[in-house]
């Protein structure tokens, strides 16, 4: 699936073209600025092959056939609302995304209100949050969204983290190399059969940058790849 924010994606192929350049651009991919440049040929703009890499689109090239949508580069997997483009890690595991060093340590049911009426199953998964940043930040103003925590089902059904609770991570307040430690709570409906209580295999951490590139910018670091979402599969470890 392509991306939605560009309106044209073109390949230009050197071999055996000979196009007469007109307007260029600079291409700029998640913050970064690519060392290739973006031309306008008869009112057609084309992409050098080189930002697919930075986009997560696998592609083939083969003969005279271009093939995309093929793997994506180490580390990096693209998809849908479950399997959307993020660095991938086990349990156990450091990602880092240029501002955040981030690992889930645990997965454990947890209980609350146990005893009543209202017991609850569901899930805690502690995370240490570390900051890259050179100044105080806060996640929730790098993209850090506090809806888009979730843990993710073998069947693509999501959990998404207690709202109040969550916020003790998207909103604290990290000094450089300050590091939060965090045990996430993910519940199901009060109601829910046990039977129905299965294990998650992956925590989705969703960060989208785009509006906050002032606060980011303040913090003295910035994304080094143009997925800076976090996915942590939970059935392994490291």
């Amino acid at each position: 699936m392509f991306d939605p924010r560009l309106r044209t994606l073109a390949v230009l192929l050197a071999a055996g073209m000979a196009l007469a350049a007109g307007t260029t651009y600079s291409i700029v991919v998640g913050g970064q600025v690519m060392p290739d440049k973006a031309i306008v040929v008869n009112g057609k703009t084309y992409l050098p092959l080189s930002v697919l890499k930075e986009l997560g689109i696998g592609y083939n090239l083969k003969g005279t056939t271009l093939t995309l949508g093929g793997s994506a580069s180490a580390n990096q997997t693209p998809g849908g609302a479950n399997q959307r483009a993020s660095l991938e890690g086990c349990l156990g595991e450091t990602l880092f995304n240029g501002i955040w060093r981030f690992r889930a340590t645990k997965l454990e049911p947890i209980v609350k209100d146990a005893g009543t009426p209202l017991e609850t199953q569901g899930w805690g998964v502690t995370v240490e949050l570390r900051s890259g940043a050179k100044a105080m930040v806060q996640p929730v103003f790098t993209g850090m969204r506090d809806g888009g925590i979730q843990v993710a089902f073998d069947d693509a059904q999501t959990l998404t983290a207690d709202a109040l609770d969550v916020q003790k991570l998207t909103f604290a307040n990290l000094p450089p190399g300050g590091v939060l430690t965090h045990q996430l709570k993910f519940w199901y409906r009060y109601d829910t059969p046990k039977d129905q209580i299965k294990t998650p295999t992956k925590l989705l951490l969703e960060i989208n940058p785009t509006g906050f590139e002032n606060t980011i910018r303040a913090s003295g670091a910035s994304y080094t790849t143009p997925t800076p979402s976090l996915r942590v599969r939970l059935d392994c470890q490291k």
